[in-house]
């Protein structure tokens, strides 16, 4: 009974920081869906069940506007983002795009994005938290 209990606790924990880990990337990949083209809060949300579901289905929870549309607000009211009404399907909806301001700040966390991956100590990790032969192989083959 105690190890069933210990288990319990060790995934509510799991669940926890993984749940911690996507909401931080969350304001990241939708500045990164935004640069890719215009597109409205719904669109915004459908890419990212589909960023998220792709990662682990089975423990993913469906984004929705309560979470969605305050980040879309303050990161329109920080300037990082635009938004311009518009029409889809007859009805008037908001498509977003980024500022030159978002545009920079992307471009920044880009370069983040650049020193994490080409870090020795971050491959590993990345590696070994993944179970991910492939990348161990091909480091392999070229000290070979």
């Amino acid at each position: 009974m105690a190890m069933f209990r210990r288990k319990k606790n060790v995934d509510q924990l799991s669940k926890k920081i993984m749940r911690h880990c996507s909401n931080g990337l969350t304001h990241i990949i939708i500045l990164w869906i935004i640069s890719k083209e215009k597109i409205h809060g719904y669109g915004i949300m459908k890419k990212l069940d589909e960023f998220f579901s792709s990662c682990n289905p089975t423990e993913y929870n469906k984004t929705n506007s309560s979470k969605i549309y305050p980040i879309l607000r303050k990161l329109e009211k920080t300037g990082i983002i635009k938004g311009e009404w518009g029409v889809s399907n007859n009805k008037s909806v908001k498509y977003y795009s980024l500022t030159e301001e978002g545009e920079i700040l992307l471009k920044s966390f880009k370069s983040e994005f650049a020193h994490l991956i080409n870090s020795p100590l971050w491959l590993s990790f990345i590696e070994d938290m993944s179970d991910n032969e492939m990348h161990k192989v091909e480091n392999d083959e070229k000290c070979n």
